[in-house]
């Protein structure tokens, strides 16, 4: 492998945004009302990195219709943007990276769990989509992480062997999803503690982050 056959795919929440904490208040809210706790332990053990379909069944123990569950996902998603709007700010050290990535012509895509309409609040409203070829997000797959599909569609996306990819992920279910792909995957310790995370690399953020690392990663 050559530096021309890098590809890096990169989970949005907790990667390109530290948002963990809004996500969780968000959960909190929409549970509280129905009478049901979640632990900050619960949310980072059974919650992150899945589908809202997944999430539905997980949190409320409820089997409900498709159009029901994507209702009260659209619900908990309001209330993750009202409490994040003021708040939002790229991951430090995110863009000179990308920038770096850029300019030596190294394809990226953004795999992840978030719907549509967060991905615009985040990449767009931010300015961060012109980084990216594209987005696979939760309505192109049909299994969420720890299943590979959404890696192994970002990687074929970007033309890209899954083992000359890197995949940037704060989740333990993305970090399985990702190794199940046959990627390496660097992890950022934002959701999880350091002890709780399983890596080729962990990281706190970008800052300082580089592609030296991301070849030594690769054995490049």
């Amino acid at each position: 492998m050559n530096e021309k056959e890098i590809g890096l795919i990169f989970d949005m929440d907790g990667v390109i945004v530290d948002n963990h904490e809004f996500h969780f208040l968000a959960w909190q809210q929409l549970a509280s009302k129905r009478g049901i706790s979640i632990s900050e332990e619960f949310y980072r053990e059974n919650m992150n990195g899945r589908t809202i379909d997944e999430l539905v069944r997980v949190v409320f123990q409820l089997e409900v219709s498709k159009e029901e569950a994507r209702e009260i996902g659209r619900e908990k998603e309001e209330t993750y943007r009202e409490l994040y709007r003021e708040k939002r700010t790229a991951m430090k050290g995110l863009i000179p990276f990308l920038e770096a990535a850029k300019d030596l012509e190294i394809p990226m895509i953004v795999g992840t769990s978030a719907p549509y309409e967060n991905v615009t609040y985040t990449l767009d409203d931010l300015d961060l989509r012109k980084y990216f070829l594209g987005v696979v997000d939760d309505s192109m797959v049909a299994k969420g992480k720890p299943d590979p599909e959404v890696y192994l569609k970002c990687a074929s996306a970007i033309d890209r062997d899954p083992a000359n990819c890197i995949v940037f992920e704060d989740a333990v279910s993305g970090i399985k999803a990702g190794k199940s792909a046959g990627a390496k995957v660097i992890a950022l310790a934002t959701s999880h503690k350091r002890e709780e995370l399983s890596a080729d690399l962990i990281i706190d953020d970008f800052e300082n982050f580089s592609m030296s690392q991301v070849k030594a990663v690769l054995g490049i």
